[in-house]
């Protein structure tokens, strides 16, 4: 099964970020809004530092993943998952299966994210709702280390927490349980 290593990094300018990437030589792959869609297995597989099972849409294009963390506890700085993924052609239909099938949906996210490539490394500049900008690196550990150098991260400042752990903390600190990790809606009739 594939795994996936990954490390996020709180950003203050994304422009500075990406600047620093060019620099490096990183290639811009795309950009979009992505927006997710998590559910509860009916043997309650997901937690919010556990298992993930998601359906990503970004555009005409959709992802189901299910993730599983490797080992017992997670180390501070880095996430490491098990992660299979398969593209799927309607997302509507799918989240009628998988709800038909007793998956619940139980917590949605969106963010806007540019993609980047830099060796077998994949830079990713997120800006989330209430979160603000990170910066997440996927490769294996002696690359993130390299990247985060390069980039003028402190490894010690690494983050393994996925965003709805960070968005729980930002919900907790703030005293707000009902707001979703969504952007805001634009009313209609100028309201």
């Amino acid at each position: 099964m594939p795994k996936e290593i990954e490390t996020k990094f709180k950003i203050a300018s994304a422009n500075v970020l990406k600047r620093k990437l060019k620099n490096i030589g990183a290639v811009f792959v795309s950009k979009g809004l992505e927006r997710d869609i998590y559910y509860n297995s009916p043997c309650g597989y997901f937690s919010p530092s556990g298992g993930v099972i998601r359906l990503r849409s970004c555009g005409n294009k959709c992802v189901f993943t299910v993730k599983k963390p490797v080992g017992g506890r997670r180390p501070r700085i880095y996430k490491i998952c098990d992660e299979l993924e398969v593209g799927i052609d309607d997302a509507d239909t799918f989240n009628d299966i998988l709800i038909k099938l007793g998956f619940v949906p139980c917590f949605r996210k969106e963010k806007i994210r540019e993609t980047y490539r830099w060796k077998e490394a994949k830079i990713l500049v997120d800006r989330l709702p209430y979160l603000g900008y990170y910066a997440e690196i996927e490769a294996p550990r002696k690359r993130i280390k390299e990247l985060a150098y390069l980039l003028g991260f402190n490894m010690d400042n690494g983050i393994s927490g996925t965003y709805l752990e960070l968005f729980n903390s930002y919900k907790e600190f703030y005293g707000k349980r009902k707001v979703e990790l969504r952007f805001a809606r634009k009313r209609r009739g100028g309201r």
